[in-house]
């Protein structure tokens, strides 16, 4: 506690403790050049605890200083976010028969390249205090690095930039950095010399997408035009100024969507290789057509070379079925997170899984023992607990449609709000009609209704529930519950909001009628009265939906 109070007071530690040996990891097989290697900073343990207490206090504030086109480092935002925004604005411009173009642009050597004084800049007029520009400039500048060469260090050297790769801060800094490219972009958008792709509505409206980013892996969507692509190499060539950031044009792309006439040329005055849809981005396909097979190859070439380790190992039926559970099992999950398995991919995937655990490493064809369906029971069922990929898949897309029902004001929902339209109360989107194209929310949607009948809503101002219709108290849907009451209500329709009526004694519930109430009924309204007696409408909270299968009452928790 004595070296957090200090640096607390004094803004500094001794130098030697920030003393860092750097371990050259290859980025490939068979690399010889040095830029084949990743430079990874192995961090003495004092530094990195302080560090992470300064990282768990910038993450809290990340959400308010960086903009929703960074999906990196900041709550409530996700790497598959932006997979899905990018492939919906792709598709949206297939579509609308428009023609565009995407800048993929790779960032040369990103953490080594960051300016100091740049960052420091960029912390400031974020609302950074002293204080705080202190401890970032000491934690970052005092650095002395060692390489580990056969595993032993090889003198220390001092840096004048960069961060390190390694670091808790490093991550949140570098996402901090690339804001200004974010705002960049934003000016020129606004200046008209740039101007993105609009996503859902006609007539020119509708959400406009310039740009994505996550951490250094960049998405820019251009107009077919000359001047666009000179104004954007402008662009990239003062943010390297200002921040050392430098494009890496050998590796970057230009891809044309639509009818894109001369996209050599368009290329040639950025300065960067033309690519071709479908392509990648983030480590998932983008712009691959619906039901695609062959985006799933990679994922079976995986299994195949994980299996072609073990062959040559001997290994029991036990430990293949620990490496099928905990390896196999899991390598699709990313793929299957945002896509649609087929069933002939699933069949397939299923059958390496069954072969190695009867066959071996080998895939020898041996009698399968057990039926599969029986070996992906829990093992409270009678099964081995292996999962279920049609089951998982089916779960992961589930997901979607619960958080687009609790997610209000993120991007990528209000990209397929305004693409797809939601139903009242805003809980889930019309039904996604039209032919497939490359888009994926049609699929997400479709699976969104497995989760029918099996939510509840948690009241609080009462203005996306349904008082009758919507399973909001207790058993179920008060119309199912009361249906002779249900017929003869004035607001077959009403919100919860619009039955709770404040008045001078208190709040009250006031369902209004078509007329009065025979004797019979007197009975069912009194119960119907008592059932939502002990229900409130809290008028300065927003609505929920609760899974309530869960403890937490949280999807998937």
């Amino acid at each position: 506690m004595g070296f957090f109070k200090e640096f607390h007071e004094r803004g500094r530690f001794v130098k030697s403790l920030n003393a860092t040996f750097l371990v050259l990891v290859p980025k490939k097989g068979g690399a010889e050049d040095l830029k084949d290697f990743r430079p990874i900073s192995l961090v003495g343990s004092l530094y990195k605890l302080l560090a992470k207490v300064l990282a768990n206090r910038i993450k809290k504030v990340m959400g308010k200083v960086i903009l929703e086109s960074q999906n990196a480092f900041v709550e409530e935002r996700q790497i598959l976010d932006a997979v899905l925004i990018a492939n919906e604005a792709v598709d949206s411009r297939l579509k609308d028969e428009e023609g565009g173009v995407l800048c993929k642009l790779d960032i040369e050597k990103a953490y080594d390249h960051v300016c100091w004084k740049f960052l420091l800049a960029v912390l400031k007029k974020m609302g950074f205090g002293e204080r705080w520009l202190k401890w970032i400039e000491w934690c970052i500048s005092t650095v002395k690095f060692s390489v580990l060469i056969n595993s032993s260090p090889t003198g220390f050297f001092q840096s004048s930039r960069g961060l390190r790769q390694g670091d808790p801060l490093s991550p949140y800094l570098f996402v901090i950095a690339m804001e200004v490219f974010s705002c960049m972009v934003g000016r020129a958008i606004s200046g008209g010399f740039l101007s993105g792709w609009r996503v859902g509505g006609r007539s020119g409206l509708g959400l406009q997408i310039s740009h994505l980013l996550f951490a250094d892996d960049t998405l820019v969507f251009c107009e077919e035009s000359a001047d666009q692509m000179t104004y954007l190499s402008w662009l990239l060539m003062w943010f390297e100024a200002c921040s050392g950031l430098k494009i890496n044009l050998e590796k970057s792309e230009l891809i044309s969507v639509g009818r894109v006439h001369d996209i050599e040329g368009l290329a040639l005055e950025l300065g960067c290789k033309v690519g071709r849809l479908p392509s990648c981005y983030l480590g998932l396909p983008l712009g691959a057509p619906f039901n695609s097979l062959a985006v799933w190859d990679r994922v079976e070439e995986r299994f195949r070379r994980r299996l072609a380790m073990w062959k040559r190992q001997y290994i029991s039926k036990g430990g293949r079925l620990t490496l099928i559970k905990s390896t196999l099992s899991s390598m699709p999950i990313y793929f299957m997170s945002l896509f649609h398995l087929p069933r002939k991919v699933r069949l397939r995937l299923e059958k390496i899984q069954r072969d190695f655990l009867w066959g071996g490493g080998d895939l020898i064809q041996k009698p399968h023992l057990v039926r599969w369906n029986v070996v992906c029971l829990g093992k409270n069922k009678g099964g081995l607990g292996v999962r279920n990929l049609a089951l998982m898949n089916s779960a992961l897309l589930c997901k979607w449609n619960w958080r687009f029902a609790n997610e209000r004001e993120v991007l990528w929902r209000r990209v397929i709000m305004l693409k797809y339209g939601e139903e009242e109360g805003g809980w889930r989107t019309r039904d996604a009609i039209g032919r497939n194209g490359v888009g994926l929310w049609k699929a997400i949607r479709k699976k969104g209704r497995l989760l029918d009948g099996k939510l509840d809503y948690q009241v609080g101002n009462g203005k996306r529930v349904k008082f009758w219709k919507d399973k909001w108290c207790e058993d179920g849907p008060l119309c199912e519950s009361f249906p002779s009451l249900f017929s003869i209500s004035l607001t077959k329709n009403a919100w919860v909001s619009e039955v709770w009526n404040p008045v001078s004694d208190g709040d009250g519930w006031t369902p209004l009628f078509t007329r009065a109430f025979n004797d019979w009924e007197i009975e069912l309204v009194e119960r119907l009265l008592q059932k939502i007696h002990a229900c409130r409408v809290q008028r300065d909270e927003e609505d929920k939906v609760i899974w309530t299968a869960s403890k937490k009452w949280c999807f998937l928790d």
